[in-house]
This record gives C-alpha cells, sequence and structure tokens, in this order.
C-alpha cells in the first residue's frame, strides 16, 4: 500500500510540473468541441428521450452550462492519453529504468487501435443498449404512477453524457491493467487483496453518476462495471506478467533496471 501512495505522489509531482502543457491541451479541446455540442444535444435527444417525455430548461443559462460541460468532458477525454503518457513517464524515472521499456511502430500502432476500439465498444454498449433500456424503464415506472415525464435538459443530456463517457473509459480497463502489469508497475496480487475496495469504488461511482435514488438505477450502472473489471482480471491473470519491477533479480540488474528509494 505504501509502494502505491509512493507512485502516486510521483505521479502527481509530474502532472503538476506539466500543468500548463496539459491545461493548454485541454483548453484547445473544449474550444474545439464547444461548437460541436449543440448538434449532439440534438443527436442525444433523438436517439433516447423516450416517446411522450418532454425536455425542458429551468434557468436561462441551462443549455449554454450544458454545452459547457459537454466540451469539457471533451476535452477531457481528449487530455487523458497526455496525462497517461506523463504518469507512465513518472513511474519509470521512479524506478530508474536505464533500458525503457521498448514499444515498436507495429506495437504502438495496435495499442492505439486497441485504445479506440475498446472505447468505441464501451460508449457504444452504454449509448446503444443499456442506456435506452434504463431510460425506458424509469419512463414506464414514472408513466404507471400517474406522473409526466418532464426532464431537465441539463440533467438528462449530462447523465446520458457522463455514463457514455465513463463506460468507454472502464472498457479501456483489460488493457490498462495487462500494461501495468506487464511491466512491473502494479502486481496482480495487489488488485486481488484490494478487490472489495474496488468493488466500493464502483458503486460510490455508479451511485453519482445516476440520477435517481433507486437501488435498481445504481446497479444497472454498478453492475456492468464490476463485471467487466473481473473481466480485466481474467486478462490480466492470463497475459499479464506479475513483480517485473516489484522484486529485484540479477536479471533486471543486468539490465539496469533498480528501483529509486
Amino acid at each position: 500500500m505504501s509502494e502505491a501512495i509512493e507512485n502516486l505522489s510521483a505521479i502527481l509531482l509530474t502532472l503538476r510540473n506539466k500543468l500548463l502543457v496539459i491545461a493548454g491541451v485541454l483548453i484547445t479541446g473544449i474550444i474545439l468541441s464547444f461548437q460541436f455540442t449543440g448538434p449532439l444535444i440534438e443527436r442525444m435527444k433523438v436517439d433516447l428521450l423516450p416517446e411522450g417525455a418532454k425536455l425542458v430548461y429551468v434557468s436561462p443559462l441551462e443549455v449554454m452550462m450544458l454545452e459547457l460541460k459537454l466540451s469539457i468532458i471533451i476535452g477531457i477525454l481528449i487530455t487523458l492519453p497526455l496525462i497517461a503518457f506523463y504518469a507512465y513517464r513518472a513511474i519509470s524515472k521512479r524506478y530508474s529504468i536505464k533500458v525503457p521499456i521498448s514499444i515498436g511502430k507495429g506495437q504502438f500502432v495496435f495499442l492505439s487501435l486497441a485504445v479506440i476500439v475498446m472505447f468505441v465498444i464501451g460508449a457504444s454498449y452504454s449509448y446503444f443498449l443499456m442506456l435506452p433500456l434504463f431510460l425506458k424503464f424509469l419512463y414506464i415506472d414514472a408513466a404507471d404512477s400517474g406522473v409526466t415525464a418532464t426532464y431537465s435538459v441539463f440533467k438528462f443530456i449530462s447523465f446520458i453524457a457522463t455514463t457514455t463517457a465513463i463506460f468507454g473509459l472502464v472498457f479501456e480497463l483489460p488493457i490498462v491493467l495487462t500494461f501495468l502489469t506487464r511491466n512491473g508497475f502494479v502486481k496482480y496480487s495487489t488488485l486481488v487483496t484490494y478487490r472489495k475496495h474496488i468493488y466500493v469504488l464502483v458503486v460510490f461511482i455508479a451511485a453519482v453518476v445516476t440520477p435517481g435514488a433507486d437501488v435498481f438505477s445504481q446497479m444497472m450502472v454498478a453492475v456492468p462495471m464490476a463485471f467487466f473489471f473481473e473481466i480485466s482480471m481474467i486478462v490480466v491473470r492470463l497475459i499479464g506478467v506479475k513483480n517485473r519491477l516489484g522484486n529485484s533479480d540479477p536479471s533486471a540488474t543486468a539490465s539496469g533496471i533498480t528501483r529509486r528509494d
């Protein structure tokens, strides 16, 4: 646990030093994506608003704030690869890797495509499969109670965008965890030890992103996330390399890999 805290501190220090670069990329992403948020809102409304339900805005700036929020989400997604790169460099420097982990052009292209494909699959699962069923269930439940479904445009679209982005990132877990374990940054045994803590984090995320306070709504988000985490653990167990940097051995020393205390 102390090792994980030390690694996190190293990552945060590196990110602080690169804050201007990260902020520049984030602001650029927000500015460029802002002009596309209007059509994006209309597309989400057409695709996911249950028939008979209505969208309203309850404050003059609500639509503009929604467009800003969507552009911020897109900007963050654009910035995440850069943050991941700086985090990798921070951990590499901490372990004093004199012979860096080499990734050929072919491997880099394959890894980049895999990241994009897994994000698209996760976002598509959320947008085209889970959200339509989930929103229809909520609408029918409200209609059966004699309530007219009138949603705040900010809350409705924000929920769709946030859930879609989260599931896109969740589907990256097999790639991320496999990379971390194969390069010794995270031990498979550590993931197993803190599995219950990760489940608690999953439930917390589900409680934050779901619009309702009922358990069913939260479980519709939390269960797929927990299920995919378990799939990631299976992938890591099959192809991940444990403790490559955690335990020193003659081969590691010969390669110039030593941990910096």
